[in-house]
């Protein structure tokens, strides 16, 4: 591979990594004295190849421990393949472990500049850009001159986000870039990959929320213990991993009891400063009274109250459907049916009305988004939060009904 031109920005062909797993530190001295094997070998990479299109935001996706972080650092360089080659070109920026590289004796503008030399900038391109890093960083400046061991874990990553993103790469490889910072870095960091995205910078994301993954890649790849189990068109990955999770965890499956939620929705908050919380989800039958029984055909509302914190910052809803063993059946936002963002209200009501509901008989629960105006960073959520059941006319069977019509012809 290395002696043919490279047609993509990203190019990984048979990549393999071969970890030494020692029982104690002093098998490694023992394996030297003796030269006898006194470890065991394990393949967290197995002959993995594929590539990413310019401008393209590939995914990765796979549980803990499939190898996913492995191959990021090797695409980042901080670690070398057993077998096997991967080609990156262009000016290549990780945001995995960020400030992982810092120098902690060193000060924040010393580091900045390290950084940048790292990344193959001259001491002139870093004085013209370093203005912009210390702006979007929103460090003090008295912080710069001190050492970056006396940061605290916000300041560090705000500190090494703003120099991986300030310094034009054409490639990014991001490791959950939503979990950095508080929520309003957040959302400038959410702000500043999407405007990569959108001048046709190469990405590729790596990430447990398949929300996003969906909503961020139009193709993608799904690691399972080192290896690619499936490649290619993001909805057909993610469905075919979504489907394995489902049949791992069945065992698990349960009867859901049928309750009102909780009135106090902001146990669920995953976000204290967020600038839109959920206070309350309602399900309401056609007469728009509380119900959590329903029978099939009959008209649903499905009511989210929303207290809004900063009236500035414009939000979307969505709603996601799912059957008591986790099939995920229907989803919604605003944003996807082409709603303006929501704002300039300081409480809101949102409703959304399935006029006739096509759910069968069966058990199923809700779960309900606040997300920014792209749809995608979380403001708030409620996962399950509303369980009811649905019954139809025995002689209807199944999942959902389809209206339909009968011929019979000679």
């Amino acid at each position: 591979m290395s002696s043919k031109k490279h047609r993509y920005p990203i190019e990984v062909s048979e990549l393999t990594k071969i970890y030494r797993i020692y029982k104690k530190p002093s098998d490694r001295l023992k394996e030297l004295i003796f030269r006898k094997s006194f470890h065991l070998d394990f393949q967290a990479l197995k002959d993995i190849s594929f590539f990413v299109r310019e401008g393209e935001t590939f995914g990765l996706i796979g549980e803990n421990g499939a190898g996913k972080s492995t191959l990021l650092k090797i695409l980042a360089g901080t670690l070398r393949p057993t077998s096997g080659d991967c080609k990156l070109t262009g000016r290549v920026s990780a945001l995995l472990e960020l400030g992982s590289s810092f120098h902690p004796e060193l000060s924040g503008r010393e580091n900045v500049y390290l950084q940048a030399a790292i990344l193959g900038l001259s001491k002139k391109d870093v004085d013209e850009i370093y203005p912009e890093i210390i702006e979007f960083s929103e460090l003090d400046p008295i912080f710069l001159e001190r050492p970056v061991k006396t940061y605290s874990s916000g300041m560090f990553v705000r500190l090494a986000f703003a120099v991986a993103t300030c310094t034009d790469p054409t490639v990014l490889l991001v490791d959950e870039f939503l979990s950095v910072g508080d929520i309003h870095f957040q959302k400038k960091s959410l702000d500043r990959i999407m405007s990569f995205r959108r001048s046709g910078k190469t990405i590729l994301f790596c990430s447990h929320n398949m929300y996003q993954i969906r909503n961020l890649c139009q193709r993608a790849i799904w690691l399972k213990d080192g290896a690619i189990q499936s490649m290619g068109e993001t909805e057909n990955v993610v469905a075919a991993y979504e489907q394995y999770q489902r049949r791992k965890n069945g065992a698990e499956d349960s009867e859901l009891p049928i309750e009102l939620p909780s009135e106090d929705l902001n146990e669920q908050s995953m976000f204290e400063s967020s600038p839109v919380k959920l206070r309350d989800i309602k399900l309401l039958d056609e007469g728009e009274k509380e119900s959590l029984k329903f029978r099939s055909h009959s008209r649903l509302f499905l009511r989210i109250y929303a207290e809004v914190i900063d009236t500035t910052v414009p939000f979307h809803a969505a709603v996601v459907l799912e059957r008591d063993d986790g099939l995920k059946i229907f989803f919604a936002s605003t944003y996807a049916d082409g709603m303006k963002p929501i704002s300039g209200r300081k409480d809101v009501n949102i409703t959304m009305e399935i006029p006739e509901l096509p759910l069968l008989s069966g058990m199923y629960k809700w779960y309900v988004y606040l997300l920014d105006e792209h749809a995608i960073q979380v403001f708030d959520m409620a996962e399950g939060i509303l369980s009811f059941v649905v019954r139809a006319d025995p002689k209807e069977m199944c999942l959902v009904y389809i209206p339909h019509k009968w011929y019979v012809s000679r």
